[in-house]
């Protein structure tokens, strides 16, 4: 074929390609239940850069601060602007305040607050929550991996624990294998009833996501629900064959405590009677204390099948500071239209409120969902309706007095999960993050509640008048966050 005859065919077939990709319907064409799909000219035409992994980590600020007025501007900047800003109730910077005050104090006073965090899959295995637990007790003091289940139905990075026995699981979620109907739930939405007794083995991991901090204990809490009869439990350092018994006769919810003379990473528990058990606190005090409660496959919807009252004792006995529910993931496949987004957010918002009532001096927080990938007009790409839901839940936290923050956002946005897949900080379900890149997360969560007692220590060095000043001269005047009082 002459050279002249092969130029003339292939500007006819590229002619005839870009002609498609003109009249080519954008929503494709259905042929029974497979849909054709062509590109737009726009899109062989242009390429669009594709993010890297460096577009989207937040890198801390490493710069001299010269002065309070520098500090208080990278703490507002850091917590008002930026992928992984807060959200708070009327932009009032002191509503952690409570909290940072009672951590502050537990070295004084011998206490342990605690930091319940709620969520889906995405913390399951202790993700995320394993970094702030760290953090947190870095700064506050405190050790031991916080309240944990009788029975751990998945194995987590930071603590080993087995028990032997039968036991009936008691559950808001779940499969059949978890009964509903008269059960007994406490503060963890599930708890475990004593048939006949149970022995459980705890020791710290070894791993290498472990944290050495978290892996110590010296305190030893059995929170319950009893019923007729009495609920024996005996306890067994492992490390120094010291022990302890204790049984209770009352009915109804209590909690049976031990302390230690010395921290110790191996232990054994043996618990008899006619009990719901509701958590185990392994804790090492005083400081900060940080549970985590995964909660597989649900919306978050679940805290109002536990008693106002049950819930409100449970949390009084263990001292819940600060309460954080992250949900939202486990539904974004089903949201298809902004009116069930709202219906939702809207059950969301009744959540909140009823763990308000229970523990009305708790900090509440709420995380909304990572990005998460699936096919969209042949490739992947975010779900269409996630930024809406993102911007709704925002809206529902602030409606229902909670702080609100974004993991969507910390991550990148629109297509993150693309980049942290590629990087290896998430897995090939593009929804849930791997163990470095939960790290990562845990991290970012970790620095903006920080950043806020950066800012609260400050505020302490000043009067209100000279903080207000300064505040005035570094927040945008048309979004300015209200100064508070101490």
């Amino acid at each position: 074929m002459k050279l002249s005859s092969t130029l003339r065919f292939f500007t006819i077939v590229i002619a005839a390609l870009a002609l498609l990709c003109v009249v080519f319907p954008s929503d494709g064409i259905s042929i029974g239940s497979t849909t054709l799909r062509f590109p737009t000219l726009h899109k062989v035409l242009v390429r669009e850069k594709q993010k890297g992994i460096d577009d989207l980590l937040v890198h801390r600020p490493k710069r001299d601060l010269s002065g309070l007025r520098d500090s208080i501007q990278e703490c507002y900047q850091y917590i008002f602007e930026g992928q992984t800003r807060f959200w708070l109730p009327n932009d009032d910077v002191s509503y952690f305040d409570n909290f940072f005050s009672r951590a502050e104090k537990t070295q004084e006073k011998g206490d342990i607050v605690r930091v319940l965090h709620y969520g889906d899959s995405q913390i399951e295995m202790d993700r995320v929550t394993c970094r702030l637990r760290e953090r947190l007790q870095q700064v506050f003091g405190g050790g031991g991996p916080g309240m944990i289940p009788l029975r751990q139905p998945v194995p987590t990075i930071t603590f080993n624990q087995s028990t032997t026995g039968s036991l009936l699981g008691q559950s808001t979620w779940g499969d059949s294998s978890f009964t509903r109907r008269g059960a007994s739930f406490g503060p963890m939405l599930r708890s475990w009833h004593l048939n006949d007794p149970a022995t459980m083995s705890l020791s710290a991991s070894k791993g290498r996501y472990a944290s050495e901090l978290a892996g110590r204990f010296s305190t030893i809490r059995v929170l319950f629900n009893n019923r007729p009869g009495p609920l024996s439990v005996s306890f067994r350092d492992r490390e120094s064959a010291a022990s302890f018994s204790q049984s209770v006769n009352d009915e109804g919810i209590g909690m049976i405590s031990w302390q230690m003379d010395s921290a110790t990473s191996s232990a054994t528990l043996t618990l008899s009677g006619n009990a719901d058990v509701y958590g185990i606190l392994v804790d090492n005090g005083p400081g900060v204390a940080v549970d985590n409660i995964g909660m597989r496959s649900t919306s978050g919807h679940q805290f109002r099948m536990v008693p106002l009252e049950q819930l409100a004792e449970s949390y009084r006995l263990i001292d819940a500071s600060v309460i954080i529910m992250q949900f939202g993931g486990n539904s974004v496949p089903y949201l298809k239209t902004e009116k069930v987004i709202d219906a939702y957010c809207s059950r969301l918002g009744e959540q909140i409120d009823h763990v308000r009532e229970a523990c009305p001096n708790a900090v509440i927080l709420f995380i909304g969902p990572s990005d998460m990938s699936t096919m969209v007009r042949g490739q992947l790409a975010t779900y269409p309706m996630l930024p809406t839901l993102v911007e709704k839940l925002h809206q529902m936290a602030t409606e229902h007095g909670a702080a609100y923050w974004s993991i969507y956002d910390a991550m990148g946005g629109h297509n993150s999960m693309l980049v942290w897949h590629k990087e290896g900080l998430a897995g090939n379900d593009y929804v849930h993050f791997t163990l470095k890149g939960a790290n990562i997360m845990g991290d970012y969560l970790s620095d903006a509640i920080l950043k806020l007692y950066e800012l609260y220590t400050i505020r302490k060095q000043l009067s209100t008048n000279d903080f207000n000043t300064l505040w005035k001269e570094v927040a945008v005047p048309s979004t300015q966050p209200q100064p508070a009082t101490l």
